[in-house]
């Protein structure tokens, strides 16, 4: 990555170490977060909208919001018709706040990267912004979300560019394709995610077909 962090929030999200600490602070940010997201040109949630219209088209699908957040996805989705969401993330407060959209049937505190709660095959699609950045999820996540995916279903979601080739998510996204756990469908450009806070920061979109 090229470029300086400036001092907002995002920036200490970045620096934070550990998976408590990430917890914490993303437990103090829920309240303001959506306002200060807005606030940086924050479109990483909207533009994954398009893609899952695109890719999972029915509203009756059942889709895991992997690092919902504090809902901004699946609050986009619901506008479109989709009502069978539900939403993960690491941060309780985060979720609480997920809940005031009401866009989601059930919000379920858990980390990625670890065993997730969810029988095999439980999901017609994956989606996630904003989480395989800087200190956050690990390319790891990919084998659980996999496993709670049915075949033909679809993984939707964005990797910070430096970080895909960096720390190991390029090998780890082509190792599972090599093995026939999944297929690639579509790769965006590297985009911006913020357009005014952080406008150096990109991200790719992914559009995987689970096998």
């Amino acid at each position: 990555m090229t470029g300086k962090e400036s001092d907002n929030p995002l920036a200490s999200i970045y620096e934070t170490g550990g998976e408590a600490a990430l917890e914490t602070e993303y437990d103090k940010w829920s309240v303001s977060y959506d306002a200060d997201t807005a606030g940086s040109g924050y479109r990483l949630p909207f533009l994954l909208t398009g893609f899952v219209a695109r890719h999972i088209p029915s509203t009756e699908a059942e889709i895991l919001d992997a690092g919902a957040g504090t809902g901004l996805g699946g609050e986009s989705l619901a506008v479109l018709g989709y009502r069978n969401l539900t939403g993960i993330d690491l941060s309780r407060e985060m979720l609480d706040q997920a809940s005031k959209t009401e866009a989601y049937r059930d919000l379920i505190q858990m980390k990625l990267g670890e065993a997730l709660a969810f029988d095999d095959r439980q999901f017609d699609g994956v989606i996630s912004t904003g989480v395989f950045t800087e200190g956050h999820a690990p390319a790891s996540s990919f084998d659980e979300l996999l496993r709670i995916t049915r075949p033909g279903g679809h993984m939707i979601f964005s990797v910070r560019d430096d970080i895909y080739w960096e720390r190991g998510f390029k090998e780890k996204q082509d190792s599972l394709a090599d093995a026939g756990k999944w297929k690639l469908v579509e790769q965006s450009e590297a985009v911006r995610a913020y357009t005014i806070g952080e406008p150096h920061l990109r991200v790719i979109f992914f559009v995987y077909q689970v096998a």
